[in-house]
């Protein structure tokens, strides 16, 4: 398979160029366009084997992603498939393995390959202070994963004990050897309501930190409160 992000970095989108057989699993409602040869399957959630079911789709939903996951087959050599984000901004491709896995925040998923899999992590008040949501999506495996972004996407590494600090409605995805804790950045909530500075992340590492250019827009109040417990 091969991968290229084009129109970037404001309205990026991805091609894949893929050969028979080859599958990527993709964010319904990603998709913009393809060559006619691809097989089209639906799954629960993003969990792989004995995982999906509907408690892997009900993972993938606490983990801010759709409760089905598309997979795109190539059924001959030579098809192409393009992919793009809802939101306008980057998308930066990733190798996972064992030892570089990742949290995502919730929307952060585009693709990826079928070798890669994800677990649901709890992460309770902390995360939902961190990224506004319960929960984290966790790599598990290796393989290439797709992230897309509201504007562009930073990467940050931290050296063991170096601390960087991010606001929380700008954190991509970071390292599961990093450790945070959320902080309010004024001295006081009134100061925090008032001048618009609420609850930032603090980061630890060792680590790699991603995070993005631009907050994404808010939801409204109801709407907001709903997405920050699911």
């Amino acid at each position: 398979m091969q991968h290229q992000v084009l129109h970037a970095p404001a309205f990026s989108t991805l091609r894949l160029d893929m050969t028979e057989g080859e599958s990527i699993l993709v964010q319904p409602g990603a998709m913009q366009a393809m060559t006619p040869g691809f097989h089209i399957e639906i799954q629960l959630g993003l969990q792989r084997g004995e995982k999906r079911g509907v408690f892997g789709g009900m993972r993938s939903v606490f983990g801010g992603e759709s409760f089905f996951t598309a997979i795109y087959r190539a059924k001959r050599d030579g098809q192409h498939i393009m992919l793009a984000p809802e939101q306008m901004g980057e998308i930066r491709p990733i190798e996972i393995t064992p030892e570089s896995g990742l949290m995502l925040a919730p929307g952060a998923f585009l693709a990826c390959t079928p070798e890669l899999s994800f677990q649901l992590h709890y992460a309770g008040m902390k995360g939902l202070l961190a990224t506004r949501g319960l929960f984290f999506l966790k790599t598990e495996g290796s393989g290439l994963l797709f992230l897309s972004s509201h504007g562009g996407v930073i990467e940050q590494p931290l050296a063991e004990g170096e601390r960087f600090v991010v606001d929380n409605r700008n954190v991509v995805a970071f390292a599961q050897t990093l450790s945070y804790e959320s902080v309010v950045l004024t001295k006081s909530l009134k100061d925090s309501f008032f001048s618009g500075e609420g609850f930032i992340v603090r980061f630890t590492g060792p680590g790699k930190l991603i995070y993005q250019t631009r907050a994404r827009p808010s939801a409204g109040m109801i709407r907001g409160l709903f997405q920050m417990v699911t």
